[in-house]
């Protein structure tokens, strides 16, 4: 009987791996927390978003617009982070994760300064993702030469 009721619950949760958490929704919704992390969603980093993604991901830009858009509700219904960075984890090999840690500094720095806010939550979303110390160096330093 209790058997039963795991094979029912595994059953449920492998269905919901379609669109709803596919790679790119669940990346947009990271940059989207790293942008709101400062309190200020500046103009900057809502222009630079859509360009970001598109760089990390295979999609147009107005496809990007519309991951944004449904990640920023999934941004206000999340509990935790780890309802992404769990995904992720899944789906991504390292040089995948680096990559996106680069992006997410990318975002901090769209406007030109990293907050101490935006710093710990790329630094949170990294330990997530399990990326040592030296990655998440590794990636801020890219992103830095990066934007110039």
């Amino acid at each position: 009987m209790f058997q039963c009721v795991l094979d029912w619950f595994k059953k449920d949760s492998s269905d919901q791996t379609t669109d709803s958490n596919s790679p790119q929704r669940a990346a947009a919704a990271l940059l989207l927390e790293v942008a709101f992390s400062d309190e200020e969603f500046s103009e900057q980093e809502r222009k630079a978003l859509p360009d970001l993604l598109s760089k990390h991901t295979s999609l147009t830009i107005q496809e990007c617009l519309e991951v944004i858009s449904i990640a920023e509700q999934d941004v206000d219904t999340a509990t935790s982070l780890h309802q992404f960075t769990r995904y992720l984890n899944e789906q991504f090999a390292l040089e995948e994760k680096i990559n996106l840690v680069t992006t997410l500094w990318l975002v901090a720095l769209s406007d030109d300064k990293i907050d101490k806010y935006e710093d710990h939550m790329i630094r949170k979303i990294a330990d997530l993702l399990h990326l040592r110390h030296s990655e998440f160096m590794q990636c801020k330093l890219q992103a830095v030469q990066q934007h110039g």
